[in-house]
């Protein structure tokens, strides 16, 4: 494989190169001589004149997460992306993806935590989190506990209080019962906003359906809940909990949470299922998100079993067919991916016709020694 012939695909589908590099990247994973199994990095774009999009857009600086697999035609050699003979680009940062207690986003803006041992969660087929290296074992569940997280956060980022953070997100679930959700969502409003935050919750996941729970929160201030959907059909796949949920069941609740004043939105993992299949589905479900979905490629770790890549999802064609026909179904609307949530996206220059545009790096200091850094063709 090379560029030559990713620029072909680009050229059949319409789309810029350099998203197809990035869906292909996803799709293959990355060969690094290296004995951990999932890897982030900066990468900054060479200046080969294929990747012509970045240029016209100045945008050169990415934020990548992928799986190490020693069968991947790209390979990372000195910090040097390659492609067969073609250079990519350069990696600043490259190390192991651990599974971290807390983590930035939206060049420090938003800060995921994840409160309750992630890595302790087991159940859907294709989530990696449970090979990670468990950097979240401290809880944070109380009032108390959440209380010294924000101040010993705020003296680390030598930053005077919490009033520049758009949205703190909830990104892990194991609660036991939705009221033990409820409590920890209202307790994190109340601590949050003793240091001067103002902005979004945001809880990623499918523990809260009960209309009066919701309301509350709703009340509390602004929020964002994003159903942890994954996949319409094939829900054996999932965390019991996750597919004992029907699809009727999961659109009540969407629609009871617009209805509640928040922003709304659901996981959807493309590569899971065929093509004919899930567009309808997700056509069904614009009329209860007021959010562009979560829209992920499906990444194949060397622990995964093969079988879990629908049969129709083992080519480049299925995936820049099915952003086509993602975009189809969203192009006369408002809602459009955001730059700064796509790690393993369909979408990164380009939706459609229309750039993509926004910050792309979680934070501040993923992207300062990649500023100015020239990386040749």
């Amino acid at each position: 494989m090379s560029l030559e012939e990713l620029r072909f695909y680009a050229d059949r589908h319409s789309i810029p190169v350099e998203d197809v590099v990035f869906i292909a990247l996803n799709f293959f994973g990355l060969n690094w001589d290296v004995e951990f199994n999932r890897m982030r990095t900066a990468l900054r774009l060479s200046e080969d004149s294929r990747f012509s999009e970045a240029r016209a857009l100045d945008e050169w600086n990415y934020y990548l997460a992928l799986p190490v697999r020693p069968d991947s035609p790209f390979r990372l050699e000195n910090g040097d992306l390659l492609l067969g003979s073609d250079l990519v680009g350069r990696t600043f940062g490259a190390t192991e993806d651990y599974c971290d207690s807390h983590y930035q986003r939206r060049m420090g803006t938003c800060l995921n935590i994840n409160p309750n041992t992630r890595t302790s969660c087991r159940g859907c087929d294709f989530c990696y989190t449970a090979y990670q290296v468990p950097l979240d074992r401290q809880k944070m569940t109380t009032p108390d506990e959440i209380r010294g997280f924000f101040t010993n956060w705020v003296s680390e980022q030598r930053v005077p209080d919490l009033s520049h953070l758009q949205q703190i997100s909830i990104v892990t679930g194991c609660y036991g019962s939705e009221a033990h959700l409820v409590n920890f969502l209202l307790s994190l409003r109340d601590e949050a906003s003793k240091l001067g935050f103002d902005g979004r919750i945001f809880y990623l996941g499918s523990a809260l359906s009960d209309p009066v729970a919701i309301k509350r929160l709703g009340e509390s201030g602004p929020f964002g809940y994003c159903i942890s959907l994954e996949c319409f059909d094939r829900r054996t796949i999932l965390h019991r909990t996750k597919a004992a949920l029907s699809l009727e069941a999961i659109k009540e609740t969407m629609s009871t949470s617009m209805d509640a004043g928040m922003e709304v939105n659901y996981t959807y993992i493309v590569g899971l299922e065929p093509i004919e299949e899930f567009i309808p589905r997700m056509e069904e479900f614009t009329a209860c998100t007021n959010k562009f979905p979560t829209v992920n490629l499906l990444q194949l770790h060397q622990q995964h079993d093969a079988g879990l890549r629908d049969p129709s999802a083992g080519t480049l064609d299925y995936y820049l067919s099915a952003r086509r026909a993602i975009e189809n179904i969203y192009r006369d609307t408002e809602l459009r991916p955001k730059a700064w949530e796509d790690y393993r996206s369909l979408w990164f220059l380009r939706f459609g016709g229309e750039a993509v545009e926004g910050p792309r790096f979680p934070d501040r200091e993923s992207i300062s020694e990649l500023q100015g850094l020239s990386v040749g063709a």
